[in-house]
């Protein structure tokens, strides 16, 4: 029996984001089956690093030095997810079954490409509030499957797509226990310059809208006043996380609003020596304890630390706070859990779950509201319960503590590790049963006969049927949310998009239907022979890694 060909989607297995590492973790579990022909579709992944890889990798990334290349790519958006180049690689990968994990507005493309009705789907989106916005609910429900990151995803799916999505369960990011474990608490403390007998309430999170900096500032700054003296004048916030930020909060503006000068820690990491170190807040440049320079700035996702560093900045804390809006999942609460640090965390979206199964300190949510951007339901968490959790938690003894941590530890490694969660993906693609033209790579072509021009005395509802229909062939897009969105847009003579009104007529949608459709006549010629193209170097790159690990 021939071997299951398997094509990733993801950010780039290199990557120390989040999503990286969830393709890292996951690929490498694959690749060690055997079962597998494997591929990697990287949308930030350079051609030239599938050398380094020892499945087929293939780069989004324009190539260095081809300014043609590079200006297509920067004439779209979407083309950073991959879309110029997906169809591409799987005419040369042929995949019996493409998955992916990212955020529905990376990856809601893949339904609409000319190779969809060639391979299985199985999808991971971050399902972080409810409800979800429909054209995402409409697209999950094309899906062959989807999985989520928590339960609490799963639970809204299986609300709103109803039978319409094949859910099938949860699989959730995992922890390294050899890398995220307790390291000895007091002896770290004097390592970075920090008294060993302080409490350290911490948190690690990007500077962005949703983080509730300020209200965690707030509650601290509550806890301070509210907390017996001998704990308040030992305690202090330590925020990992970048300052300042484009659209991100002005920590230093929360600080003096709160009166929490001499109160916050921050990571710090040399720009000339790379070390990292925690120092009393010192606004966006300090100067480095180490080599002197004042080169050290608060750390980012492109300049950050690694993740063995990661761990000892989470094991300076006695207990860890996340406090956001919503999560996809929100990996830094089991990282800290997995270092038997407590976790506080908003008790709403996949925060839920990590609280749940972590058997951590949930913030009751104070009040919902609507977001603008998504129009759905956000929280935010209630201050004064934050506060006193962190009373009731340092009112215990340090015997109580250290017994909570070693249960927090049991419980997160029990709940989160990557073999479980790559033998979810594992299990579904050993026994999925293919249909249609699923792995069919070989099949006859499929080429329609593309209209010139737009026919006489059409109603708008036929109109938009012979869009569907006789342009495109895809009659099943009719009654989905992007043929109801096309006639509405018709009938109102504009589409409300981005926040401006933009002219539609019938001239604007018959060309851009006519390209899609002659695109999808181009991929099918190429499919089967039809038609030759030399292949770019993305595609002689990822075959040049795969012969040399053979």
């Amino acid at each position: 029996m021939n071997k299951r060909r398997v094509l990733l989607v993801s950010e780039a297995n290199s990557l120390n984001s989040g999503f990286g590492t969830y393709a890292r973790e996951l690929l490498q579990r694959l690749y060690a089956t055997k079962k597998y022909e494997l591929a990697e579709f990287a949308s930030y992944g350079k051609p030239d690093m599938s050398k380094s890889m020892p499945w087929a990798f293939y780069g989004n990334m324009p190539e260095d030095g081809d300014q043609e290349a590079l200006d297509f790519y920067n004439s779209n958006s979407s083309h950073q997810f991959g879309t110029w180049r997906f169809d591409k690689t799987c005419l040369d990968f042929k995949p019996d079954i493409v998955l992916c994990y990212r955020d529905p507005w990376m990856d809601n493309w893949i339904q609409n490409t000319p190779s969809r009705p060639y391979f299985h789907w199985v999808w991971m989106p971050t399902v972080d509030s409810s409800p979800q916005r429909q054209e995402w609910v409409d697209t999950f429900s094309t899906c062959d499957a989807v999985l989520t990151y928590s339960e609490f995803g799963g639970k809204v799916l299986e609300e709103q797509g109803k039978e319409r999505i094949n859910y099938i369960g949860c699989a959730s990011p995992g922890i390294d226990p050899e890398i995220y474990k307790p390291l000895p608490k007091e002896a770290l403390r004097k390592e970075m310059g920090i008294d060993p007998e302080c409490f350290i309430v911490g948190t690690v999170m990007r500077n962005q809208k949703r983080k509730l900096f300020f209200e965690l500032m707030k509650s601290f700054r509550s806890f301070l006043d509210d907390a017996p003296s001998d704990v308040a004048s030992k305690a202090f916030l330590y925020l990992h996380t970048s300052y300042p930020e484009k659209n991100g909060w002005d920590i230093a503006d929360g600080i003096m609003q709160n009166k929490l000068g001499g109160k916050v820690l921050m990571t710090y990491v040399c720009r000339m020596c790379k070390q990292f170190f925690p120092a009393m807040f010192q606004d966006a440049l300090a100067t480095c304890k180490f080599c002197n320079q004042r080169t050290a700035v608060c750390p980012t996702v492109g300049f950050g630390v690694s993740v063995e560093s990661l761990a000892k900045i989470y094991n300076l804390f006695d207990i860890y706070v996340q406090y956001a809006i919503c999560e996809g999942f929100g990996m830094p609460q089991v990282e800290a859990a997995a270092c038997g640090v407590p976790i506080a965390s908003t008790d709403y979206s996949a925060m839920h779950d990590v609280i749940k199964f972590t058997q951590g300190y949930p913030i009751p949510v104070k009040t919902f509201f609507r977001e603008i951007e998504t129009n759905a339901e956000r929280a935010y968490p209630d201050n004064e319960k934050l506060k006193e959790v962190l009373i009731e938690f340092f009112n215990q003894s340090e015997e109580q503590r250290a017994k909570q941590s070693m249960e927090v530890r049991k419980h997160t490694i029990k709940r989160y590790n990557w073999d479980g969660t790559a033998r979810i993906w594992e299990r579904y693609i050993d026994s999925y049963e293919p249909h249609g033209l699923q792995g069919r790579w070989d099949a006859p072509p499929s080429l329609t006969g593309v209209p010139d021009n737009i026919p006489e005395n059409l109603s708008d509802e036929d109109f938009i049927k012979w869009i569907f229909i006789e342009v495109l062939a895809e009659p099943d897009l009719l009654h989905q949310n992007e043929g109801v969105k096309l006639y509405r847009d018709l009938c109102f003579g504009a589409e409300m998009g981005h926040g401006v009104l933009e002219p539609v007529s019938r001239e604007t949608i018959f060309a851009a239907y006519k390209s899609r459709a002659h695109n999808k006549n181009q991929v099918e010629q190429v499919r089967v022979g039809h038609m030759q193209l030399p292949p770019e170097k993305f595609i002689r790159e990822a075959r040049a890694g795969q012969e040399g690990t053979v």
